[in-house]
């Protein structure tokens, strides 16, 4: 009894720190509105210069950690608040739009983490000795623990009577629910949203400094924070109670007893498990929190953004969907342009560096898939790393032990991605934005988990040997020919995502992605075109995860779909590039392997997390805008020139703009007028006649 016992305090312990986490991502969602995905990295980061300052440079526990609690960790709040987050709710940002800002923060911190510490793993100093206190004879916690368990106490209720009893906390609601009417009523919502971030950056500063001495490693330690997603969300992201008793019972006390969980021999019948349910129990016990986000995503099915109906993606994307495809003579000539670059490629580069055009090309078609599902529909993807995983896996696996020739496995894998994408897709029948996002990011850590690394159908993480595809007898091992089967199937995936956008399909997705409401009000079954667009995505992500594990020769899921690395890097990478065109999944693929092919894969991420950080001041919203918007001004002076032609011809016509007859056939007899719209603007009108 004591053991098990023991194994609860153990867990409440552990638990308790995980709620810190939790409550501070649902204070800070619930005081502004947004999910911080970075909340993982400021924890990581301050535990960093917690051991910086006093492992380092020297400096007593007694002041660094004051020091680093206090200020560090709030201060980093408030530069998140007033640089990146406060002009982000001026402009009314989406939910899309603090999403990804969110997500560069998260790239930053870890990018900057992994330059400054790099990534070897160190052990942070202690708060509080772990010294054993006796509860009893038998029974026994360490002083750490008991103190994080009081401190969460404490800090549950005064967060609680917060929000509930205090001017302030009224202040912060009313901050959250509609800024501008609250500042007509006296607050200060800049001082309130600071004050929120300074405390929410703070808990995370906390959560990571407690859970420091058990392992300090920039990746590590911020994926333990990211388990803390699934408090939040079993809390519906506004109940710090709830988020504190989910911590508790599920990620400490549920946890710990699992450890203890052996399901080689089963007690109740005497009798021996298959292999494969004992390795899929020892796969799914790691990944606890995982199962419990997605439970709790498909359970609640109303779950509501704050401040935000739908996924505000609209933001990043251009409004020519469902038009003819017309494009003007300057796109027309860059395409020709870039198509004939990628197809001389192979000659311009040596035989080692055409492994960066391969990888290059792989990933432009898992960015067009992108494209296809959050570019045309406005759905949120954090989990394409799934989709692709899953055909290329399914695509080696028959390949190698069932003889099939590659090109048939390759669209075998990419069927059996579809269904992956169904599966993906049946929650974007109730929901949008945020949380279709997160039940994406969790079916990719599932994903990866359960198949891509599991001992049942990879052996483990160490990968499976690929083979390239051969036609007709020719094959296509050589680099230069693999690159140019490539580029096929990039064209391929083009021309399927711009058939997408065309025509009645896509107004049909641009009404999706703008307002489902009306869509549904003009009589639009948008289940059945959301479920088509999921699989679609991920048919075509599937034949791209094949063609990135054909580049490399190996199916390797813990450096080409790993679900955080993977995923969220490409999502932001493409959202910088622009999300809203497929000339985007070309200038993101494109992006991310210049960056490796100049040596500069370690700071990637920071890169685009500067991008993600900057996006919303860049001309156009994206790099793709910036171009278009770079265009249309080198075309004004042609414009400029056609319409003096015009006016000339006009002159020539009627006499000149000044005469009475020029002034009267101008306006065939009316007198002009200037009136006031409804919107304050001065239009110019005809009256009536005199």
């Amino acid at each position: 009894m004591n053991f098990w016992l023991s194994l609860i305090l153990a867990g409440i312990g552990t638990g308790c720190i995980y709620s810190l986490a939790g409550m501070g991502i649902v204070l800070t969602y619930k005081a502004t509105g947004i999910f911080n995905f970075a909340h993982g990295a400021i924890a990581m980061f301050v535990a960093y210069i917690l051991w910086q300052m006093n492992a380092q440079w020297g400096i007593s526990l007694l002041i660094a950690a004051p020091v680093t609690l206090l200020i560090v960790g709030p201060g980093i709040g408030l530069i998140l608040e007033r640089f990146i987050f406060r002009p982000l709710q001026r402009r009314g940002a989406g939910t899309s739009e603090k999403l990804v800002a969110t997500l560069g923060v998260f790239l930053l911190l870890v990018g900057l983490a992994l330059k400054i510490w790099t990534g070897t793993e160190r052990h942070g100093p202690e708060l509080v000795s772990n010294k054993p206190i006796h509860l009893t004879p038998n029974l026994i916690i360490g002083a750490d623990r008991l103190a994080v368990v009081i401190m969460v106490a404490v800090i549950s209720i005064v967060l609680y009577l917060l929000f509930h009893f205090t001017h302030l906390g009224t202040k912060i609601r009313a901050v959250v629910d509609r800024r501008e009417l609250s500042e007509l009523a006296a607050i200060n919502a800049n001082r309130v949203a600071a004050f929120s971030w300074a405390m929410g950056a703070g808990l995370a500063g906390l959560t990571g400094v407690l859970l420091a001495p058990d392992g300090l490693d920039p990746i590590r330690l911020t994926l333990l924070v990211v388990e803390t997603f699934s408090i939040a969300v079993v809390a519906r992201l506004v109940s710090i109670p709830v988020a504190v008793a989910a911590g508790v019972l599920l990620l400490g006390v549920l946890q710990s007893l699992l450890t203890q969980f052996n399901p080689t021999v089963s007690p109740l019948f005497h009798t021996h498990w298959p292999h494969w349910f004992t390795e899929t129990i020892a796969a799914l016990k790691p990944n606890l929190s995982v199962l419990i986000l997605f439970a709790a995503l498909l359970i609640y099915r109303n779950l509501d953004e704050v401040g935000e109906g739908g996924s505000g993606i609209s933001r990043f994307i251009s409004r020519s969907i469902g038009g003819t495809g017309k494009r003007r003579a300057e796109t027309r000539i860059v395409i020709a342009v870039v198509a004939v670059a990628l197809v001389l490629l192979p000659f311009m580069v040596n035989d080692i560096n055409i492994a960066y055009g391969q990888q290059m090309l792989a990933l432009m078609v898992i960015f067009v898939s992108i494209v296809v599902i959050t570019g045309f529909s406005g759905h949120i993807t954090l989990g394409q790393a799934a989709f692709a995983g899953m055909g290329s896996f399914v695509s080696v696996r028959v390949s190698n032990s069932l003889g099939v020739p590659v090109i048939p496995s390759m669209l075998i894998g990419a069927v059996v991605a579809v269904f992956v994408g169904l599966i993906a897709g049946y929650p974007a029948l109730k929901r949008k934005g945020l949380f279709l996002g997160l039940t994406t990011l969790a079916i990719g850590i599932l994903s990866y988990s359960l198949v891509f690394v599991s001992n049942i159908f990879a052996k483990g993480s160490a990968g499976l040997t690929v083979h390239r595809p051969s036609i007709f007898g020719l094959s296509l091992e050589g680099d230069k020919a693999f690159y140019w089967f490539e580029l096929v199937c990039v064209a391929l995936a083009l021309l399927l995502a711009n058939n997408l956008r065309k025509g009645r399909l896509g107004r049909i997705l641009a009404a999706m992605r703008d307002s489902e409401t009306a869509a549904r009000s003009i009589g639009i079954d948008l289940r059945a075109y959301k479920l088509f667009i999921f699989g679609a995505s991920a048919f075509i992500a599937g034949i791209g995860g094949a063609l990135l594990s054909q580049q490399a020769h190996a199916f390797s899921p813990t450096t080409q779909f790993e679900p955080i690395s993977s995923s969220l890097l490409w999502f932001v990478a493409l959202i910088v590039a622009g999300v809203g065109s497929l000339g985007g999944a070309v200038v993101g693929a494109a992006g991310l392997v210049l960056l490796a092919f100049f040596g500069l894969s370690d700071v990637a991420p920071a890169f685009i997390a500067l991008g993600a950080l900057l996006i919303g001041y860049l001309p156009g919203g994206s790099i793709m805008g910036m171009l278009q918007r770079l265009t249309d001004w080198l075309r004004t002076p042609k414009v400029l020139l056609d319409r003096f032609a015009t006016a000339q011809q006009e002159v020539a016509r009627n006499g000149p703009a000044g005469s009475a007859n020029g002034a009267r056939a101008a306006t065939n007899g009316h007198r002009p007028e200037f009136v006031v719209s409804e919107f304050g603007e001065r239009v110019l009108e005809g009256a009536q006649p005199e």
